[in-house]
């Protein structure tokens, strides 16, 4: 039987975590919900086997290049996506290579990049549980170029309550409120009237954007660096959107989003492990 190397994300369900990963296979469930996925696909487990200790075969490479001009995509993001990542007993957010505004000429490199990262998650992996399964799959998804990004939460992690959303929304791409460097807006709404409880509303000095060919942090513009990321349609949008995806998977749910000329895209979704 010939293995499978690339796997595009629409073929992937819930049950394909070992030839996928995690953040892979619940991508692929969540687009064949009818939820909005960018795009892609994905290099598999099996292809980690076989190559992440040599050089990829040229033949492999031209497929993978293949599957980026099938995008469509000027840029893509390049992410990990190991198989004991994210699931409902350990979060692996941090431990693993992502790349963002990736070109077609840096594309398999950056495949190999995440890949090598594997190496630096072992001792986090002992730290766990003692054992992991380490085996990586990459996803390779069109770019979102993201005007706003975040997270949602649909339990709150403050106060433990079910009964609520949490937003948090920045300016931009996602990786400055991932990585702490900024305060985000923070947004509450009950999850029965999706009534929007409670605005923070931050001051939001810098954004990371793509510009000249990298992802660059700049200045907010003033007029509205103190103004809400997200008008109340947009909280209420993904409000019912967060909901939507808890229950489609029965359990509490951490999710990734980016909004796109006023559309909503799903990154990730991933059980809540802090609650």
């Amino acid at each position: 039987m010939q293995p499978r190397l690339l796997v595009k994300l629409s073929d992937l369900s819930q049950s394909d975590v070992a030839l996928a990963g995690g953040k892979a296979s619940s991508l692929g469930e969540l687009t064949n919900a009818g939820i909005e996925v960018p795009p892609g696909f994905v290099v598999t487990t099996e292809a980690y086997r076989l190559f992440s200790q040599s050089e990829l075969p040229q033949q492999l490479q031209q497929k993978i290049l293949a599957e980026y001009d099938n995008l469509g995509a000027e840029r893509v993001s390049v992410r990990s996506s190991a198989v004991a990542e994210d699931s409902s007993s350990s979060s692996w957010a941090g431990q693993f290579e992502s790349y963002l505004n990736v070109t077609k000429d840096d594309l398999v490199k950056r495949i190999n990049d995440c890949w090598q990262s594997v190496e630096n998650a072992q001792a986090y992996a002992e730290q766990q549980s003692g054992k992991s399964d380490m085996t990586m799959a990459v996803i390779v998804q069109k770019m979102v170029d993201s005007d706003v990004s975040g997270v949602a939460f649909s339990k709150n992690p403050i106060t433990k309550s079910d009964k609520e959303v949490m937003i948090e929304a920045t300016y931009g791409l996602g990786e400055l409120l991932v990585q702490g460097m900024v305060t985000p807006d923070n947004y509450l709404v009950d999850k029965n009237t999706l009534e929007i409880l409670d605005k923070k509303i931050q001051s939001k000095k810098v954004m990371l954007v793509y510009k000249d060919g990298s992802n660059k942090e700049q200045p907010v513009q003033d007029d509205v660096a103190n103004k809400p990321c997200l008008d109340d349609s947009n909280i209420v949008e993904l409000s019912r959107l967060t909901i939507d995806i808890e229950i489609h998977y029965n359990a509490p749910q951490d999710i990734e989003w980016a909004l796109e000329n006023d559309k909503f895209f799903i990154l990730q979704s991933r059980p809540i492990t802090t609650i």
